[in-house]
């Protein structure tokens, strides 16, 4: 039991796992949602500029069956006519492509919002494998889509056939009517069903937007193991963190260890803790620890104090102070001035009495 629930995928995915399926292209993905602001746009579009586009097309029309010219029909008059023409049905459908664009972007941001997956277009042969395609047509998932798609038929129909059905009448009266009010009220039957429609596709992405953002959450699901080892890969196994912090210690150590000869004295405690300090009344406005250590550092620091002629004073509980409350190139507490001092006041007093070494030279 236990290992069986090991490995179900039952936390959340990381931030991690998260950014790295985007990476390879693996986002919530719907085709309703897109649909759906795509027919909007343009229903939209088309209210907005019907009146326009009525207009140009009634003008077209008779231009286009009267064809006069001003000038005796060449090539070149007939191309500079059809590329005039040319202009003006693109000046017309621009909103159209605009709408269209504009659409098909939000709606896949709106989806999975931006995500940049060069590795989902490289070239991958076993998606165009002939095996795994039958595999994929005659599969559950397969079978779900074409069910969900023949409900999508079965709404839409529904929806066109209870709106055309209250509409029997208008349709009939069209029959008496003249050219262009058939037209007008073919058009608004047009953009009332398409508006019907629109709602209807609407309410459906809704839903599938929904469940494919759950649907790929739960794809990303990750057992504890793999919690576990993106945990270990992030932050490095514990005998790496371990010699990284080992090997961090004894570079400090070294440092520190550089300082000790410029101490001006060294307090211990006297085979247990040792703190070197160091002051400059020109620049320092305290005394400073320049380097400490306990136990094996404890001596190290002594030993190179005694190489380097510094003194070296037996204060326990001072010792003990300055090594619980300062670090290498901090000064030392407040607390502590009065005592320090009296020691330094003490160093500078034998420097200064201490008569001076006579050398040898030779003559």
């Amino acid at each position: 039991m236990a290992e069986k629930s090991a490995s179900e995928r039952t936390e959340e995915a990381t931030p991690q796992r998260i950014k790295k399926s985007r990476q390879e292209g693996q986002i919530a993905q719907s085709q309703d949602v897109p649909s759906a602001m795509i027919l909007g746009a343009l229903v939209l579009t088309l209210f907005l500029t019907a009146a326009q586009s009525y207009q140009w097309f009634v003008l077209q029309m008779r231009e286009g069956l009267v064809f006069s010219l001003d000038a005796p029909l060449s090539n070149q008059v007939f191309g500079d006519v059809m590329y005039a023409r040319g202009m003006q049905c693109f000046v017309v459908l621009l909103p159209f492509l605009l709408a269209l664009t504009a659409a098909s972007i939000a709606g896949s941001l709106l989806v999975a919002g931006w995500a940049y997956s060069p590795k989902a277009i490289r070239l991958d042969l076993s998606r165009i494998s002939p095996i795994k395609g039958m595999k994929n047509l005659i599969s559950m998932k397969s079978i779900v889509k074409l069910l969900t798609a023949i409900a999508k038929m079965a709404v839409f129909l529904t929806v066109a056939w209870q709106y055309m059905g209250g509409q029997l009448d208008t349709l009939v009266a069209l029959h008496w009517s003249s050219p262009t009010e058939t037209l007008l009220g073919a058009a608004q039957l047009v953009v009332g069903l398409s508006i019907r429609i629109v709602v209807a596709l609407i309410v459906i992405a809704s839903v599938d937007l929904l469940y494919q953002r759950f649907n790929h959450k739960k794809q990303l699901r990750m057992t504890k193991q793999e919690i576990k080892e993106e945990h270990k890969q992030r932050e490095g196994s514990g005998e790496t963190k371990g010699r990284v912090r080992s090997l961090q210690l004894t570079m400090a150590q070294k440092r520190t260890l550089r300082e000790v000869p410029d101490a001006d004295v060294v307090v211990v405690n006297p085979s247990h803790y040792a703190v070197a300090i160091r002051y400059d009344s020109d620049s320092m406005g305290a005394p400073q620890v320049v380097a400490k250590g306990a136990d094996f550092m404890c001596e190290t620091i002594k030993e190179i104090a005694r190489a380097n002629d510094v003194p070296i004073i037996e204060k326990p509980e001072l010792a003990r102070a300055l090594y619980a409350a300062s670090e290498p190139g901090e000064v030392i507490p407040e607390t502590l001035f009065i005592a320090v001092a009296e020691i330094l006041a003490t160093i500078y007093r034998m420097k200064k009495n201490k008569p001076p070494t006579s050398k040898n030279t030779n003559k």
